[in-house]
């Protein structure tokens, strides 16, 4: 008996020796642990693919293959030094739940193609992240890209800084040596990418349709206080934020285009404004709107400012019925409208 018990231990002991050293062959061959790439240091998706689906969320949505580059840009990659425009920006401008060839950076390309502009637009949105986040890019990732010299940076803000507070978490630099193993190490990067395909299927993370027809609309406020959540009363640091990211925009030799942004959760009927009833303490649609409003316009200051372009889409733009499926991502029929307005402003700054 006991015989058989050290032949099960030294058995069992040889099989995690050899797990070991495969693991550490692995780790060695794909890992990143003595990459001098300083993209590396950073907690950028690159070189990911995961299997999404949309289906529930709008009229056609499905399943397809959501894709990040060698450089963190969203698709299948292309050569940096062929990106004209490069689009920044949270889940908005990275529209995970649609397809590649449905983004509005691709509706831009197209229709800017078909009007004799055939540009190459890349998409480095990234899910949560604010005016903070956008700031980093330009600082820690985007000056390491190879080639990347874009005649246009575009910057597709506001939303996510009405939600900006003490506790901003949209730093692209590790805040833990866990995360930092966790990025070099090729085993966990392929278990996190297991996690990501099971957890984008079962969750759909914070995308959650919305059936805008059975809610009902208010031209009245819950009056939210947004200082006592904890997030930021006024635009004061947002104008900063902004104001340095076109400066360093301008210093990376491109020029800065500012997009102002709408909400699904708010719309214009019979010239009035209205917005989502929301029956809890929380902001409904017209607080959504009030606070927006008021970004978007500090966004049309730092313009007048610094002398980056502006474009209102915020106010401009008509969004609708069907344009959006929940309070602020779009449907590919929004991402279509979005794609082409832009295309039309665009065109006269190539």
């Amino acid at each position: 008996m006991r015989g058989g018990v050290k032949s099960l231990a030294m058995v069992v002991g040889v099989n995690l020796a050899l797990l070991l050293v495969a693991a550490i062959i692995i780790e060695v061959i794909f890992g990143r642990w003595f990459t001098s790439d300083p993209i590396d240091q950073l907690s950028v998706p690159r070189d990911q693919q995961v299997k999404v689906t949309a289906a529930g969320l709008y009229p056609g949505g499905g399943s397809f293959v959501y894709r990040r580059d060698h450089w963190g840009f969203r698709g299948g990659g292309v050569d940096p030094a062929t990106i004209e425009i490069l689009t920044l920006g949270g889940s908005t401008t990275n529209q995970l739940y649609l397809t590649e060839d449905s983004t509005w950076q691709a509706v831009a390309a197209r229709a800017l193609r078909a009007a004799g502009r055939p540009v190459v637009i890349g998409n480095a949105g990234i899910d949560g992240q604010s005016t903070v986040g956008t700031l980093t890019n330009l600082r820690a990732w985007l000056p390491h890209v190879p080639g990347l010299k874009p005649r246009l940076i575009l910057v597709y803000t506001g939303i996510n800084d009405t939600a900006v507070g003490g506790n901003v978490v949209d730093e692209l630099k590790y805040s833990s040596i866990h995360k930092s193993i966790r990025q070099k190490s090729a085993l966990m990067r392929f278990g996190a990418t297991v996690s990501g395909i099971l957890q984008a299927q079962k969750a759909k993370l914070n995308h959650q349709a919305i059936d805008f027809a059975a809610t009902q609309w208010s031209g009245t406020p819950n009056g939210y206080d947004w200082a006592k959540a904890g997030l930021e009363p006024g635009t004061g640091p947002y104008r900063e934020r902004l104001t340095a990211i076109v400066r360093h925009i301008q210093a990376l030799g491109s020029r800065p285009v500012l997009v102002t942004q709408r909400r699904g959760d708010y719309r214009t009927t019979n010239d009035k404004v209205v917005g989502l009833s929301m029956p809890t303490d929380g902001p409904n649609g017209m607080d959504q709107y009030l606070a927006l409003s008021r970004f978007n316009a500090a966004t049309l200051e730092v313009c007048r400012e610094t002398g980056a372009t502006c474009l209102d889409l915020g106010a401009e733009l008509d969004l609708g019925d069907g344009d959006f499926y929940d309070m602020v991502h779009t449907t590919p029929q929004g991402a279509e409208k979005i794609g082409r307005w832009l295309a039309e402003r665009l065109g006269g700054l190539l």
